[in-house]
């Protein structure tokens, strides 16, 4: 039985061309013809299922060969048609029998940005009033509609005209009712202190009220705009501007 000189594979001793690899073989004496081979049919075990002794010619040369050779001996065609082998589950992935795994986090589509509305601007805070160094646009409503304004200075009193005793006041209330309402001569005083306009009774007889609230003596109280004054019972109205 001669070796293939190529891939070592045993062959009849008939044969001319190896029946693996298609190798011609070294020329041997004629032995007389062996037992057919039977080749397993495609996709079956080696052993078992139905098997056939292949051609008894060539399709090629058409020269008698050996029922079960895989080449012909003349001109080494092949006499099988092999099926192509499905690969094993799991060959030629990354690692054998591990299935491949999705790529993690998938991709995500690409996402339009829209700008964000632009916030409305906030309203700027309104400004404090400014600091006041005097008593310039102060201003007294009486009930009969006559307005009295203040002197530009720190402190102005208010009360009534007194001749005999040469005193008056920067605000004078004697031809507005002040002696028959019980105003006294120095009733009271208006006074600026850090920017804030004040009034101070000053022990007058029939006393000072601020929103129907009595004022103590000689305490000054912070007056806001709109504030109500009374004088004994002469009342009259705060303007601030």
């Amino acid at each position: 039985m001669p070796f293939c000189p190529q891939c070592g594979a045993a062959n009849p001793d008939s044969a001319r061309f190896c029946d693996q690899c298609g190798a011609q073989l070294i020329p041997v004496p004629a032995a007389p013809p062996q037992a057919p081979t039977l080749a397993p049919a495609a996709g079956g075990a080696a052993g078992t299922g139905t098997v056939s002794a292949g051609p008894t010619t060539c399709p090629q040369c058409g020269t008698s060969v050996i029922p079960g050779e895989a080449f012909c001996d003349s001109c080494g065609a092949p006499l099988f048609n092999r099926p192509a082998v499905s690969p094993s589950p799991g060959v030629g992935l990354p690692f054998p029998g591990v299935p491949p795994q999705p790529v993690y986090p998938p991709p995500q589509p690409a996402t339009v940005q829209i700008p964000a509305p632009a916030r409305p601007t906030s309203v700027p805070p309104v400004p404090p009033p400014p600091v006041r160094s005097s008593l310039a646009g102060v201003r007294l409503r009486l009930e009969n509609g006559t307005v009295l304004s203040l002197p530009a200075t720190a402190q102005a009193t208010v009360g009534r005209a007194d001749p005999v005793s040469n005193f008056y006041p920067d605000i004078d209330l004697t031809t507005h009712g002040g002696l028959e309402r019980g105003v006294g001569r120095r009733h009271g005083r208006f006074l600026v202190q850090h920017g804030q306009v004040y009034y101070e009774d000053l022990d007058s007889t029939n006393g000072s009220f601020q929103n129907n609230s009595k004022i103590p003596p000689r305490q000054p109280q912070p007056i806001q705009h709109g504030d109500e004054l009374r004088l004994g019972a002469l009342k009259l109205i705060v303007e601030l501007s």
